[in-house]
């Protein structure tokens, strides 16, 4: 009786090892050809970022490009790049930047030499950032804006949409005057696209509301495609008096038919959220593609709406939007479909591009440079401010005394050294980097520059669990409470740290 049981049970084991075996041999072949055989059309991935990186850690540099399905034409597009050319400064795989844009638009004109193409930008390409003391823009990011201005001329940009963030800059550069000296130097301002942005004032030029851009030749042989942009933008927090934002949907609205009537395809550039682009849509359903940026790093898959495609530029740029676009050959129809292609170092930089990167990288130092001479003057005469509860920064020194053991923590982690790492990329004063690089910074007697409060670089303890004065003279008051993931979060972002994982993370500074 033993016997029979002790043979049952072997062959029970050995049966379900076997089934076991057939599934997992069988099954990884099945889905990697399943993967492979996707075209562009039935990748509809939940998460655009996610999905794009596996697939690029996957790929060659010819993979990047994508096989030759039949494309006849193609638009590329990006935006939110917040007024700056470079790369995005993530410590393991930086992304983005205007020479690798530039530099992956050259390959796949050498690849598809026959297939016409336009670039375009989705909106917020200039940055808002204001001077603190005086309410305008401040004088780095002013420079930055003009350079973003000469980049665009140079890597020859079709249609730029304006976004909300872009009116404060566009109130210089399309001031009469100035737009005419920009007309001469850096012609792509008349390709700065708005219907529902007009100037209040007369001495303000209005940016067309829509303008049809034409591709001929290659693939479409003897057929030009006429394709008409119309451009959006939400209000937002813009509260300038140079320019009024209507109501976006209605622009369109407005707008359609006569662009319907000159156009083979209507392209709709919108800066809204995804509940808005939706709304547009549906509303008018006579726009055939709609390419937005939402102004955040929300990562959203393209989708349809009734007839209408909608895709959704990557933040910062990080991926470089390609909308292919084939000709359905029973209706005469054109439809488009768009991928994603990280910008990260297998793609080469234009080199020309690059050499006006760094010329603007040199300014731009000089400029900041200057800025913190002047704050360190400023901090001199000024006594530093303290928080709402008149806490004020005191630097990690001054919590080792109690807190040795997570003093010895701090200092063997990357938390210790987080502004060398600005320096190596010489971003030491750079106002995009420096929030999560240093302790306090735009708070209250927080971080101000290298030279007066040094004492404040790297991401100390106070940058987790606020200004602790309060706490050194009373230690028993309630200070510091940081939960994990979300205190990490700010900084940590999928984007700026593409491998945070936060219990891995949590272990080598838990303290």
């Amino acid at each position: 009786m033993v016997r029979q049981l002790v043979s049952i049970f072997i062959l029970l084991t050995v049966g379900a090892l076997v089934l076991l075996a057939i599934r997992s041999f069988g099954s990884k072949p099945g889905s990697v050809a399943e993967e492979t055989v996707q075209t562009a059309t039935s990748q509809q991935p939940k998460d655009v970022f996610e999905f794009e990186r596996a697939q690029a850690r996957k790929t060659t540099l010819a993979g990047r490009l994508g096989g030759d399905d039949g494309l006849m034409a193609a638009i590329f597009f990006g935006g939110d790049i917040l007024g700056s050319l470079e790369v995005c400064g993530c410590p393991k795989n930086p992304l983005g930047g205007a020479a690798r844009r530039q530099g992956y638009i050259r390959l796949f004109a050498e690849q598809y030499p026959d297939v016409p193409f336009l670039h375009v930008d989705t909106g917020s390409f200039f940055s808002d950032r204001a001077d603190p003391m005086t309410g305008d823009l401040a004088e780095d990011v002013v420079v930055g804006n003009e350079w973003v201005v000469r980049a665009y001329e140079h890597m020859k940009l079709d249609v730029v949409n304006l976004s909300y963030h872009d009116l404060p800059q566009l109130a210089r550069c399309f001031q009469s005057g100035e737009f005419r000296r920009h007309v001469a130097e850096t012609p792509v301002v008349r390709r700065f696209l708005s219907a529902n942005v007009r100037s209040r004032e007369t001495s303000y030029v209005n940016p067309q509301p829509y303008m049809i851009r034409e591709l001929s030749g290659g693939r479409l042989n003897r057929r030009a495609l006429r394709i008409g942009f119309i451009g959006v933008t939400e209000a937002g927090n813009y509260r300038g008096r140079e320019f009024a934002v209507s109501d976006p949907l209605g622009a369109v609205r407005s707008l359609i038919p006569r662009v319907r009537a000159r156009a083979d395809l209507v392209v709709v550039l919108a800066y809204l959220p995804p509940e808005r682009v939706e709304s547009l849509a549906r509303e008018n359903p006579e726009v055939d593609v709609i390419l937005a940026g939402i102004g955040r790093p929300l990562w959203l898959p393209p989708t349809t709406i009734g007839r209408t495609y909608i895709a959704y530029s990557a933040y910062q740029t990080k991926l470089l939007g390609e909308l292919r676009l084939y000709r359905e050959e029973r209706s005469g129809r054109w439809r488009g479909v768009a991928r994603y292609v990280e910008l990260d170092g297998l793609i080469p930089e234009d080199p020309a591009t690059e050499a006006l990167r760094a010329e603007a990288r040199r300014e731009l130092a000089a400029v900041q440079r200057r800025f913190v001479e002047r704050a360190m003057a400023a901090s001199r005469r000024t006594r530093h401010a303290a928080s709402g509860d008149g806490a004020t920064f005191v630097g990690s020194r001054a919590c080792q005394p109690c807190h040795a053991s997570a003093y010895a923590v701090w200092t063997a982690s990357g938390h210790a050294h987080a502004f060398a790492t600005l320096q190596k990329a010489k971003r030491e004063s750079d106002p995009q980097c420096l929030g999560c690089h240093v302790t306090g910074y735009e708070q209250p007697g927080g971080f101000l520059n290298v030279f007066s409060t040094s004492q404040l670089t790297d991401v100390q303890c106070e940058a987790c669990h606020g200004p602790a004065s309060r706490h050194l003279e009373d230690p028993t008051r309630p200070y510091g409470k940081v939960g994990v993931p979300e205190g990490c979060l700010p900084c940590h972002t999928r984007e700026n740290s593409p491998d945070f994982e936060p219990l891995s993370y949590w272990t080598k500074i838990k303290h």
